[in-house]
């Protein structure tokens, strides 16, 4: 959707993204969004009366419409419309075209947008189950649990549950094998983008280049946390990259080996050469919020905010479940035709690293339709030059939103790029593209 009049995202901020059960699990998901939220309004200036509406993305509830109860905690104005969308990890990036399409049919010139997630938070159906180390695995806690349950009584993880719809689509992680091995990409490969991922976002840490996003959030010591939990725990792996290869392997293991994988998945593996995803190459389980201000150029202007970029346009496109990275190539194409757009022209591309597979399957994809040596361009660090999902974390619904802090640092580190690119994957096969142009 080519977006036809100045739409501007301002005032972003975001806590650090945090290690699934570590700093950050005291907070649900709605009450990171309520911490971001008061940031944002702080860092925008704006009063509560200047906000026309809040949306909110998450892929897991802990409250009934998020959205509303984290714009209750803020005090903003009760006759407000609350939203909050569910479409897995691009559920950040649906939240800021769902305000973006409000803003362009005249609903609103003002939106709150917020993509949060606590996995911590998410239940095993045994509240609080994993902030306890007795009962903070599945297996664990069953050991507590009598086993005499009636038939068809079951304990479930709905974090796990999460990772796949059980009807209709693997484990993502079963997705990224697939196209990793329909790819014919190597473990090297995607160590490669793993390792740069983590190089990258621990030199932009030590840096302070992160630190104008992200506030500081205490932990339930009352200790603070500055920066994203995971890069500050992979500085022995930037320091040490042959750790990279010695990493378990998913699908090579004593609960499956590839042997078994092979034959499970046959039915969508049109080709294979060995186990590739390891633990180091794929995306951390977080907890996170990330938000910013999606308005009008003229609200803006007249609020006296701050536009750190303009959205040019967006496309939310599907394919099949079991190939779900490759839906960021489907995204990004039919948006860039769409706009009579070239990847060639795009300075700058944030690509959501679920897993290595995915985002590199997805630019092999757009390598086949169209020519873009993206290799060439990664290497010059114009794809994720300040790291990704994989190092920094993968909050569900939060990474959207963290994808376009990413843009709006390419904006204020590269004073010659003009359009970046952000894309994400999502498990059901879903994918959003977004094209940000400089403000």
């Amino acid at each position: 959707m080519k977006v036809n009049q100045k739409v501007v995202i301002a005032a972003p901020a975001r806590t650090p993204f945090a290690q699934i059960g570590k700093a950050l699990s005291q907070y649900t998901g709605h009450h990171l969004g309520k911490i971001v939220g008061e940031e944002v309004m702080k860092r925008s200036g704006l009063k509560p009366t200047d906000i026309d509406g809040v949306i909110v993305g998450e892929g897991f509830s802990n409250a009934p419409n998020s959205a509303r109860v984290i714009a209750n905690l803020l005090g903003l104005p009760m006759d407000i419309p609350c939203l909050t969308v569910a479409n897995n990890c691009v559920s950040g990036l649906e939240a800021v075209a769902e305000a973006t399409r409000r803003i362009l049919l005249g609903e609103g010139k003002v939106f709150l947008v917020i993509g949060e997630e606590s996995q911590t938070s998410m239940p095993f159906v045994v509240k609080n189950a994993r902030l306890n180390k007795k009962t903070n695995s599945l297996d664990s806690l069953l050991k507590l649990l009598p086993n005499d349950l009636p038939e068809g009584v079951e304990v479930r993880d709905t974090l796990e549950d999460g990772l796949g719809d059980g009807e209709t689509s693997f484990g993502m992680q079963v997705t990224a094998e697939i196209l990793a091995q329909n790819y014919s990409l190597s473990r090297e490969i995607q160590d490669k983008v793993a390792f740069e991922s983590f190089k990258r976002a621990f030199e932009a840490t030590q840096e302070g280049r992160y630190k104008p996003y992200i506030m500081e959030v205490k932990d339930d010591e009352g200790n603070p946390l500055q920066a994203d939990e995971a890069v500050l725990l992979r500085e022995g792996l930037v320091k040490n990259p042959t750790r990279m290869g010695r990493a378990m392997l998913l699908f090579d293991n004593p609960q499956m080996k590839f042997d078994q994988f092979k034959e499970k998945y046959a039915s969508y593996l049109k080709k294979t050469h060995g186990p590739t995803l390891s633990i180091f190459n794929a995306s951390p389980r977080s907890d996170g919020a990330a938000g910013l201000i999606v308005a009008s150029e003229k609200a803006a202007k007249a609020l006296g905010l701050k536009s750190e970029a303009q959205l040019n346009g967006f496309k939310m496109k599907g394919i099949d479940p079991n190939l779900m990275g490759l839906s960021q190539a489907e995204a990004t194409t039919s948006l860039l035709e769409e706009l009579g757009e070239k990847i060639e022209n795009m300075d700058i591309i944030e690509i959501h690293e679920a897993f290595a597979a995915t985002a590199v399957a997805a630019l092999e994809e757009i390598k086949n339709r169209t020519g873009f040596d993206w290799e060439k361009r990664f290497d010059e660090k114009k794809i994720n030059p300040n790291g990704g999902s994989i190092a920094i974390g993968h909050p569900f619904g939060a990474t959207g939103v963290r994808l376009l802090h990413n843009a709006i640092m390419d904006f204020a580190e590269n004073k010659d790029a003009k359009k970046v690119l952000v894309t994400a994957c999502a498990h059901g096969g879903t994918a959003g593209a977004m094209i940000l142009e400089r403000a």
